[in-house]
């Protein structure tokens, strides 16, 4: 019993560490993008896709113009300063599905101009939007 309390408590520390493993790769994005663990899920290209945002609901959407491809973050607040915490959702396509995470951390853990990147350590997922105003 003696070797069991130790070792639960090194497990919940373990659990509790935030896994930002990929959030330099997210970081060094230029594109307005949906990233997880590192992987691009969906670029915007103004070729092909729309871009929105309706600060009233904090939302920021980008996709095409049948919604085939898209990704949509929600947010309780529009953060405004480096390493603000807001509550959110985000949901994507991939060709065979649709994601939804919902009650996530996003971080703002960059800003360039009207570009925002927010990082959820909950799925290493990260999303670069835009405030249009």
């Amino acid at each position: 019993m003696r070797r069991l309390i130790p070792l639960l408590l090194t497990l919940a520390v373990l659990a509790s560490c935030k896994d930002d493993r990929y959030l330099p790769a997210f970081t060094g994005a230029e594109n307005v993008c949906l990233m997880q663990k590192g992987k691009v899920l969906c670029t915007y290209d103004p070729a092909t896709y729309q871009i929105g945002f309706n600060r009233d609901q904090g939302q920021f959407r980008v996709h095409t113009d049948n919604m085939s491809d898209y990704f949509i973050v929600n947010v309780d607040s529009v953060p405004s300063e480096l390493g603000q915490e807001v509550n959110g959702s985000i949901i994507w396509t991939t060709a065979t599905d649709i994601f939804t995470k919902r009650d996530i951390t996003l971080e703002l853990v960059r800003v360039e101009g009207d570009k925002l990147w927010l990082w959820a350590s909950q799925g290493q997922i990260g999303a670069v939007v835009r405030v249009l105003e």
